[in-house]
């Protein structure tokens, strides 16, 4: 076999580097394609294992919490720690609401190779009073590619999403999770469908397109929704079927208002006759 049929075709574990530098996360052949089918298949769009850098912006998921520091999962090879000193004055949530998997956005202030890396959630400009880092309670977490994450720091998308989407943030970290927040539902869901589909689409007006478009579906499908809630349901009141026995007994029974006159007219009758028979028995006297 030849060295470039050896490079169009190589076999990854997971743990090893492609051409890119970057460590896969799974395994699986590795194509020098340039199609988009073929890119999408072979490690461009899968989540990778990120290598701590300095001053780096990561999010990053609780795993444990200490009386002295929390273990955080921030997809490399080993987890990072937290302390518990290492949060603004003030800014250290309570047991109750930061704990075992809440979410937490930090900066990465040491690598060393003998220790763990280490987070801090401290804000570097003194001069504000709201630090950025901390507990993120609110809002959407996309899992994406490094590649993803690097491309959208570099991007004009975002300006154009605070543009046109009401009350838009977002964290972009270099470690595969980005974090965003809109004013509604639908907003969040077509975002991140332009997310996705900005690692393979440059064209800024195309994703705007396709933002637009998907707010307009989820809107019509909101508003049939609605308008199937508020329409009348019609509930057919099913009669019982009657049996021949059923029609036959309501033919031989008499009318109750029958029955009542023929009473009636015999004590008129008797009453009558009685009288008659008084007014016989006078007279012969």
């Amino acid at each position: 076999m030849t060295s470039s049929t050896t490079m169009k075709s190589l076999y990854r574990l997971p743990g090893e580097r492609d051409h890119s530098s970057s460590i896969v996360h799974t395994h699986g052949i590795l194509s020098s394609a340039s199609s988009k089918q073929t890119t999408q298949d072979n490690f461009i769009s899968i989540p990778r294992i990120y290598e701590p850098k300095e001053s780096d912006l990561v999010i990053g998921i609780i795993i444990v919490r200490t009386p002295d520091l929390f273990l955080v999962d921030i997809n490399s090879s080993e987890s990072a720690i937290l302390p518990i000193t290492s949060f603004d004055e003030g800014r250290l949530p309570a047991r109750n609401t930061m704990n075992r998997l809440s979410v937490v956005f930090a900066r990465v202030i040491r690598t060393d190779s003998w220790t763990q890396t280490e987070l801090s959630c401290q804000s570097s400009d003194r001069t504000k009073k709201k630090s950025d880092f901390g507990h993120l309670n609110q809002g959407h977490i996309l899992r994406c590619s490094l590649a993803l994450c690097e491309k959208l720091q570099h991007s004009q998308l975002i300006s154009h999403f605070n543009r046109i989407v009401k009350n838009f943030r977002i964290r972009v970290t270099q470690n595969g999770f980005i974090w965003y927040i809109t004013d509604t539902i639908n907003s969040m869901i077509a975002i991140k469908k332009v997310l996705y589909e900005y690692e393979f689409e440059n064209n800024i007006d195309i994703l705007l397109n396709l933002y637009q478009t998907s707010m307009n579906k989820l809107q019509e499908n909101d508003d049939n929704l609605i308008k199937a809630k508020q329409k009348p349901i019609k509930i057919d009141v099913v009669q019982p079927i009657k049996t021949d026995v059923q029609i036959i007994k309501k033919i031989e029974q008499p009318p109750a208002s029958n029955a009542v006159t023929r009473l009636l007219n015999q004590v008129i009758k008797d009453i009558l006759v009685k009288i008659i028979d008084d007014i016989e028995k006078n007279e012969n006297r």
